[in-house]
C-alpha cells in the first residue's frame, strides 16, 4: 500500500517538474530577443539549473495535495485521490495563466512577476489598457490550448485510475492512513528546502552565469512571485550596511557641493514648462546613442543646454513623478508615492516655486490621475489645478489610456497663453505607453518608436506654436524622461543602460545654447539644479544636487527591481541585489570605498524614509 501510494506521489511530482520546464522552454521561445547572444549551451545549463527552484515550488503544490488528504482521512476516514485530480485541475488552469502572464509581462518590463506587478492588480482597467484587442484574444486561445494540453498531459502520467483507488487507496484505519499522508508530507521538506544545509534555497541559485537571460531563464516565476509576496509588508524591510554615522559621512562627501556654478538663465523669475516624457529612454535619442526616432528633440538642442548623463530614479513612472516633482529617491522595496502619509513631508519642487512667488500652477496629464496614488501626490505637491482625462471631450481620447498628446499640448499652450506671470507648468505626456497606439501614420515598424515619434512630433509643433505666440522668449522648458525602457533592444531592468534617459533645458529665458553637460547626474538632481538657477532655497532635497554645481559630483543613484540598487560613475558601474545580498556587477576599477557608496546611500534613504 504504501509502495503504490508513493509510486503515484512521485509520478504528480514529476509532472509538475514537466510542466514548469515546458513553460520555461515557452518563455524562452517568447522572450528570445532578450537573449543578447547567450550561448545555447548555457540556455540549455539554465533548464538544470532552475529545477532545484521548480523542485522546491513543486513541493509547496505537493504540500496542498497532502493537506487535502490529511483533511479527507480526518473527515471521512478515507483519501479522496478524485479529489487530487479536481485539485490539480484547478491548480493547472490558475499556474498556467500566472505563468503566461509572466511571460507576457517579461516581454514588455525585461523582469519576471513579483510584488509591484501585483500593484497592478488593483487597478485591473490599466492593465487591460496597455493591450490590444487582439493580444487580449490571442491570450484567452493560448490560454485554453494550453490548460487542455497540460490536462491531457496530467491524465496520461498523474491520473490515478478509479479501480486503482478502491483495491489500493481506501486506508481502512484513519491512523494507519495519517502515517502514510503524513510521511509522504515529510519527504517534501528536502525539495522546499532545496538544501540539507542550515540555510534554505532562495533565488540566488539561479545566478550562475554572466549571461543575464540565462539567470532570468533559470529561475521560477511562481516561487519568485511567492518569495516577493513573503514579504508583502515592504515598508518593514531595513537596509542596514554599517553604522549609520559612517553611512552619514559617506553620503555628506558624496552630496557635497561649493555652491559656485554658472548662471544658464537670464533673470530669475523665468516661467517654467516641465514636460515629463513618458518612456523617452536613451534608445530614442539620436545624441545619445539612439536611433533616428526624435528629430524635433534633437532640434531643440542648437537652442539648448543637454544633459547627456542623466540616469532615471527607478523604472517606472510614479516613481520618476516622485524623483522629479519631489527631487526624492525611491527605495527598491517600495515606491513613497504609495503612501500619503509619508509624501506629505517631501520638499515638492511645485510649493517651493509658489512660495517663492510663481502663480497659476498647473498640472496636466491625459490619463486616469488615480493611478498608483497619483492624485494625492499631485494634490500635496502645492498645485493650484489638476488638467485630466476628465477634462477633455471623448472624441480627444485614445482607444486605451488616455487623451492623446497633442490634445494634452493644445490645452498646456492655452493655459499658458492665459496665465499670469511668472508661471509654473507640470505636464507629463501619455502617449508613448504602450500598447503604443498613436492617432498619426506609421513612420516606424516598432510601434515603440512610432508612438515616441508621435509624441516628438506634437511636441515640435507645440514649439513652433510658442514661439510664434511670444511665448517662448522669457520660458524655461525642462523635458526629462520618466524611465528608461526595454525599447527592441530589450534592455534589462538591471542593465545602466536601460535607465539612460535624456534632460534638456531650451526656451528663450535660457542664457546659453548649443551646450552639453557631461556629468553624470540623476533624475532627482533635476529639482535643486533647477530651483538654484532660480535662487530658491533647497537644502531639504537631500537626495537631489544641483549638477551645474562646480564640485558636485558625477554619479547617480537608482533603483533596481527585485529589491536591487545600482550607482552610475564615472567610467564605473555597480549593482547589488538586497535579495542575494552580493553586488551582481561591478564594471570599471572599483576601490572599497566605492563598494560602501550605494549601500551608504541606501542605508540613508532607507532611515529618512523610515522617518517620515
Amino acid at each position: 500500500m504504501i509502495k503504490q501510494y508513493l509510486k503515484s506521489y512521485f509520478r504528480l511530482f514529476l509532472f509538475w517538474m514537466v510542466f514548469f520546464t515546458l513553460f520555461r522552454f515557452v518563455f524562452v521561445v517568447f522572450n528570445y530577443s532578450y537573449s543578447h547572444n547567450t550561448p545555447l549551451a548555457t540556455l540549455a545549463e539554465s533548464f538544470f539549473i532552475g529545477l532545484r527552484l521548480d523542485s522546491s515550488f513543486t513541493g509547496y503544490i505537493m504540500g496542498i495535495t497532502v493537506l487535502s488528504q490529511i483533511i479527507a482521512l480526518i473527515v471521512s476516514g478515507r483519501t479522496c485521490l478524485k479529489c487530487v485530480d479536481y485539485l490539480s485541475y484547478v491548480l493547472i488552469a490558475f499556474l498556467s495563466l500566472v505563468l503566461l502572464s509572466d511571460i507576457n509581462l517579461f516581454s514588455y518590463w525585461g523582469k519576471h512577476l513579483d510584488l509591484e506587478a501585483l500593484g497592478f492588480v488593483q487597478t485591473p482597467s490599466i492593465i487591460m489598457a496597455s493591450l490590444k484587442w487582439y493580444e487580449i484574444l490571442l491570450f484567452i486561445v493560448i490560454s485554453v490550448a494550453i490548460i487542455s494540453a497540460f490536462i491531457f498531459i496530467y491524465n496520461k502520467i498523474a491520473r490515478i485510475k478509479s479501480n486503482a483507488l478502491h483495491s489500493s487507496y481506501q486506508i481502512k484505519r484513519v491512523t494507519a492512513g495519517l502515517g502514510v499522508v503524513l510521511f509522504s508530507g515529510a519527504l517534501l521538506i528536502i525539495p522546499i528546502r532545496g538544501s540539507f544545509g542550515v540555510a534554505p534555497i532562495n533565488t540566488g541559485v539561479a545566478y550562475f552565469s554572466s549571461h543575464r537571460f540565462a539567470n532570468q531563464t533559470a529561475i521560477n516565476p511562481l516561487w519568485n512571485l511567492a518569495y516577493s509576496m513573503k514579504r508583502m509588508d515592504v515598508t518593514k524591510i531595513a537596509y542596514h550596511f554599517m553604522p549609520d554615522a559612517e553611512a552619514e559621512r559617506i553620503f555628506n562627501d558624496m552630496m557635497e557641493e561649493s555652491g559656485n556654478y554658472p548662471r544658464v538663465i537670464k533673470n530669475d523669475r523665468p516661467n517654467v514648462v516641465v514636460i515629463l516624457l513618458e518612456s523617452f529612454a536613451a534608445q530614442v535619442i539620436e545624441p545619445l546613442g539612439g536611433e533616428a526616432v526624435t528629430p524635433n528633440f534633437k532640434k531643440l538642442l542648437d537652442e539648448g543646454l543637454f544633459f547627456s548623463n542623466i540616469y532615471a530614479a527607478a523604472n517606472r513612472s510614479d516613481k520618476g513623478l516622485v524623483a522629479t516633482m519631489a527631487g526624492h529617491q525611491v527605495l527598491p522595496s517600495y515606491s513613497i508615492i504609495r503612501f500619503p502619509e509619508k509624501t506629505n513631508s517631501l520638499p515638492f519642487l511645485p510649493k517651493k516655486m509658489k512660495d517663492d512667488g510663481y502663480k497659476d500652477l498647473s498640472y496636466l496629464y491625459g490619463g486616469d490621475i488615480k493611478f498608483k496614488n497619483m492624485n494625492s501626490f499631485v494634490q500635496q505637491a502645492g498645485f493650484e489645478e489638476v488638467i485630466t482625462i476628465d477634462d477633455f471631450p471623448e472624441e480627444f481620447r485614445g482607444e486605451k489610456w488616455g487623451v492623446h498628446d497633442e490634445y494634452v499640448f493644445d490645452r498646456l499652450l492655452e493655459e499658458m497663453k492665459e496665465a499670469k506671470e511668472p508661471f509654473f507648468k507640470f505636464f507629463f505626456t501619455l502617449s508613448s505607453h504602450e500598447p503604443f497606439i498613436v492617432p498619426m501614420e506609421r513612420m516606424f515598424d516598432i510601434e515603440y518608436y512610432n508612438s515616441v515619434a508621435y509624441t516628438d512630433k506634437c511636441l515640435g509643433e507645440f514649439m513652433d506654436e510658442v514661439k510664434a505666440s511670444g511665448l517662448w522668449d522669457n520660458t524655461l522648458f525642462v523635458l526629462i524622461a520618466d524611465h528608461g525602457a526595454t525599447g527592441p533592444t530589450k534592455l534589462t531592468m538591471d542593465q545602466e543602460r536601460f535607465y539612460h534617459i535624456p534632460m534638456l533645458w531650451t526656451g528663450g529665458a535660457l542664457s546659453v545654447q548649443d551646450s552639453v553637460v557631461n556629468k553624470i547626474g540623476s533624475q532627482t538632481d533635476m529639482a535643486k539644479t533647477l530651483l538654484s538657477q532660480l535662487n530658491i532655497k533647497a537644502n531639504d532635497m537631500k537626495f537631489s544636487k544641483n549638477i551645474l554645481d562646480e564640485e558636485s559630483h558625477s554619479f547617480a543613484f537608482f533603483s533596481i527591481p527585485s529589491n536591487g540598487m545600482a550607482m552610475v560613475e564615472n567610467d564605473k558601474y555597480q549593482a547589488y541585489s538586497n535579495r542575494l545580498k552580493r553586488f551582481i556587477h561591478m564594471e570599471g576599477e572599483q576601490s572599497e570605498i566605492d563598494s560602501l557608496k550605494a549601500k551608504a546611500y541606501l542605508q540613508v534613504l532607507y532611515n529618512d524614509s523610515k522617518n517620515r
